[in-house]
C-alpha cells in the first residue's frame, strides 16, 4: 500500500472478544504519511456495520485526473460498485450493509431518512481537522444516529469521505480514499486514515479496482 501525505488526527479502535476498545485519537496534526493500519477492517468483520456511498472527489491534481471525470456522480457510484464488490469477496457480504442495500432501506423510510450521499462530512475532507472533537457534531451525528436506527442492529458506519489523487515520482499518480468509522450511538469517530490504490501512469478503471482491493485487503485476504 502506498504511503500517502494527510494532515489530519487519527484514531485507532479494536473489537475485543464482546466490546469495542477504542484507543485515543491523537490531538495533533501529523508531517508524515499516515495509512490504515494493516487488516484494520478485520476487528469489525464480524460486527453489523453499514458502508455509505463516497461522498466527495477532490479537484486539482498535478495530473488533472479528477478533471477527466465528467460526472462525478457515476464515478463515485462506480466506486462504490468496486468497494462493495471487493469486500463481499472477504466474508462481510451477510453481515455488512452496501449502499444499494441502504438506499432500499432509505427509501422505505421517506421522508424520516437522511440522505446517504448527502450526510455533513464536509469537516471531514482532506486535510481534515487537526484536532477531532470528542463528540461527533451536529447535523451528522443526528444523521448516523437516524440510518442505523433503522436497521435490525448495529451501530457502525464507514463513511468513504473523499477520494482525491496524489502526485507520486516518475510521473504517477495514485487514487487515495479517506475513509472513517463512526460509532453513531455513541457519536464517536474510532478510526479514521486513507488508503491508496497502487500508482498508474495514466486515468483509467485500475485505479478504482485497486483502491476498492486494497481497502478490501483490510480484512484479510480474498476468500478461497
Amino acid at each position: 500500500m502506498m504511503s500517502v501525505k494527510i494532515s489530519a488526527a487519527l484514531g485507532a479502535a479494536l473489537f475485543a472478544t464482546s466490546a469495542l476498545a477504542a484507543f485515543p485519537a491523537s490531538a495533533q496534526s501529523h508531517d508524515k504519511p499516515k495509512p490504515a493500519h494493516q487488516h484494520v477492517l478485520a476487528a469489525f468483520s464480524t460486527r453489523r456495520l453499514m458502508i455509505l456511498p463516497t461522498h466527495y472527489l477532490r479537484m486539482g491534481d498535478s495530473l488533472n485526473w479528477a478533471g477527466q471525470i465528467t460526472d462525478q456522480t457515476a464515478y463515485l457510484s462506480s466506486l462504490d460498485d468496486e468497494i462493495a464488490f471487493a469486500l463481499s469477496d472477504r466474508g462481510v457480504k451477510k453481515v455488512w450493509v452496501f449502499p444499494t442495500a441502504i438506499d432500499a432501506m432509505v427509501k422505505r423510510n421517506e421522508p424520516y431518512a437522511p440522505d446517504p450521499r448527502a450526510m455533513a462530512a464536509q469537516w471531514l475532507r482532506y486535510p481534515g481537522p487537526k484536532r477531532l472533537p470528542e463528540q461527533v457534531p451536529d447535523p451528522i451525528a443526528s444523521q448516523l444516529r437516524t440510518l442505523v436506527a433503522l436497521q435490525d442492529g448495529g451501530q457502525l458506519v464507514l463513511l468513504p469521505v473523499e477520494l482525491r489523487f496524489e502526485s507520486i515520482p516518475d510521473g504517477k499518480e495514485c487514487a487515495v480514499l479517506r475513509f472513517v468509522i463512526f460509532d453513531a450511538v455513541r457519536a464517536k469517530i474510532i478510526y479514521m486514515a486513507d488508503i491508496a490504490s497502487d500508482p498508474q501512469t495514466s486515468f483509467g478503471p485500475a485505479l478504482a479496482a485497486s483502491l476498492a482491493g486494497h481497502l478490501a485487503d483490510q480484512l484479510g485476504p480474498p476468500n478461497q
